[in-house]
């Protein structure tokens, strides 16, 4: 496929090199010179601005921060409405809230561009190794002609519903992850009250029933503010608001309480040591 990205942080990089390295003709567009440095001498076109890009792309993955960053690879005055081919498809791998979203898609729409809500997890080996876990909003024939592509990045793509459900099930990962976090430091508070040595307990709670993913991230950094200090921190605060937010518009004044909202309590003791960290975004 023709393919352009734009975003080559931490996981939209070895996304990047992996599209290139299945084959795949790839065009990048990057706001930092050093971002590019590992394409070097590649045949990987460098586009000087998103509205540069072939127009004849295939497709466009964008991994950027937030929202306001996909609205501008997109609809910025150097962005790809302007150029890019109706009908070709647009991946948002961005973590953004489901109501931006399908903003996004619906201002696309104007322009006959498709967009695919396509948050993704796993961390970098796995994008190098085209193994993570892509969630899928959008129409079912704009998934059927990225799947090539996605094919390329994932063996476990989960087409969920339309466009925001991608979004809903990544923020709903991103929540518990960050509530795990805050309950395993929870948990290590409490062996501290009751006089247990910390470094046996770590070792008990990381080998024990209660191990998983998020409280092996606490017990090896230390503290909450260890976390905080790392780029993942803000990321998980800002996702975290961005669930409580989606919860909010989705049950309105339920009665009997708001399903969901023990959760993200829980995770708000996470958020609340990135703000005494002075790292919450």
């Amino acid at each position: 496929m023709k393919v352009g990205f734009v975003g080559l942080g931490s996981m939209g990089l070895p996304m990047a090199q992996r599209i290139r390295a299945e084959g795949h003709d790839l065009t990048l567009y990057a706001r930092r010179a050093a971002s590019l440095e590992p394409f070097a001498g590649t045949d990987v076109t460098i586009a000087a601005t998103p509205a540069e890009m072939d127009p004849g792309l295939d497709a466009v993955g964008i991994c950027v921060f937030d929202a306001d960053g996909v609205q501008e690879i997109v609809f910025g005055p150097h962005g790809l409405v302007h150029t890019l081919r109706p009908g070709a498809v647009v991946l948002v791998h961005s973590t953004v809230s489901p109501t931006q979203i399908r903003e996004i898609s619906a201002r696309a729409a104007e322009h006959g561009l498709r967009v695919l809500d396509a948050p993704v997890s796993g961390g970098a080996p796995r994008a190098l190794d085209g193994k993570l876990t892509i969630m899928i909003g959008g129409d079912t024939e704009a998934v059927a002609a990225a799947r090539e592509l996605l094919s390329t990045l994932s063996d476990h793509v989960v087409h969920l519903g339309p466009v925001g459900a991608g979004s809903h099930a990544k923020l709903i990962n991103n929540t518990l992850f960050a509530a795990q976090i805050a309950l395993t430091d929870a948990a290590m508070a409490a062996g501290g009250s009751l006089g247990i040595d910390p470094e046996g307990l770590a070792a008990i709670l990381t080998t024990s029933s209660s191990a998983c993913v998020a409280s092996g991230v606490r017990l090896r950094a230390g503290s909450l503010a260890a976390i905080a200090a790392t780029p993942a921190g803000p990321t998980l605060a800002k996702d975290v608001t961005l669930m409580a937010g989606a919860l909010d518009d989705a049950t309105g004044d339920a009665p009997g309480g708001v399903p969901g909202h023990e959760l993200i309590d829980v995770a708000r003791r996470f958020v609340a040591a990135m703000q005494e960290a002075g790292g919450a975004r």
